[in-house]
């Protein structure tokens, strides 16, 4: 599979977007989005999104975030979105912002992660402070699929993701955010793929799918290479991604 799209945003929340903006996201061609959900009207809402766009693809969860307000009701209902979702995600686990939900958010994590083996999905994973955590977890479900969002290190870790076949996201946060700038020193270009978290608002900055230009950009820097050698590794990785998971975007 050839990948039509110069641009690829992994892991944006485009149901935060308004319709204007959705609309024009849409309607860019050479922009393919893999739009993340965080609960499960959120992952409702995304699936409509989709549906509608053919550069979209939807991916259905409950971020570690929301995990506290969440019922089993609501977990059963999300993983029943899974079949017709591209993907999952943002699911995850989280030991630095929400610490106290964490035996929940390992019960809520677990279950889209078998759910993710048992349909040959691609899991989109937060990690704040619990890489290790998550990596166990996927490691031992036997997960073949995933991406490590918005990773920071520890830098040891990106042998294990490579020899687990996951790849990590990297967002305009390298504009700003050090430890972003070492891993991306760090790890071989065969691991990247570019990512938003649009419409995160981060140190000042509004993250969108329209910096990531500016995070090519910076990557080819850090790696001494032409801007265009980073584009077509995103794209290879973003090929290999989907044609394992049998994604074909139109």
């Amino acid at each position: 599979m050839r990948l039509k799209y110069g641009m690829i945003d992994t892991h944006v929340h485009l149901w935060e977007y308004d319709e204007q903006t959705i609309n024009t996201y849409c309607a860019n061609g050479n922009l393919l989005l893999m739009a993340v959900s965080d609960d499960l009207e959120s992952s409702r809402r995304t699936l409509e999104i989709a549906r509608g766009c053919k550069n979209v693809l939807a991916g259905a969860g409950i971020h570690p975030w929301e995990v506290g307000k969440a019922s089993e009701d609501d977990l059963k209902a999300t993983l029943s979105l899974v079949r017709e979702a591209h993907f999952i995600g943002e699911v995850g686990l989280d030991k630095l912002f929400v610490p106290k939900t964490f035996s929940k958010q390992v019960k809520f994590f677990e279950e889209f992660v078998e759910s993710a083996v048992r349909h040959s999905k691609i899991l989109s994973v937060h990690a704040a402070g619990a890489w290790s955590d998550v990596l166990e977890v996927l490691r031992s479900a036997g997960v073949k699929l995933a991406v490590i969002h918005w990773f920071t290190g520890p830098l040891h870790l990106l042998k294990v993701i490579e020899d687990s076949g996951y790849f990590i996201g990297v967002n305009p946060a390298i504009m700003v955010q050090n430890k972003s700038r070492k891993v991306v020193k760090a790890a071989p270009l065969s691991l990247l793929l570019t990512e938003s978290d649009g419409p995160y608002k981060y140190r000042g900055m509004k993250l969108g799918p329209e910096l990531i230009p500016e995070t090519i950009r910076i990557i080819a820097e850090l790696k001494s290479v032409n801007p265009d050698v980073v584009y077509e590794a995103i794209r290879s990785n973003a090929e290999n991604l989907l044609t394992r998971a049998e994604i074909m975007p139109s």
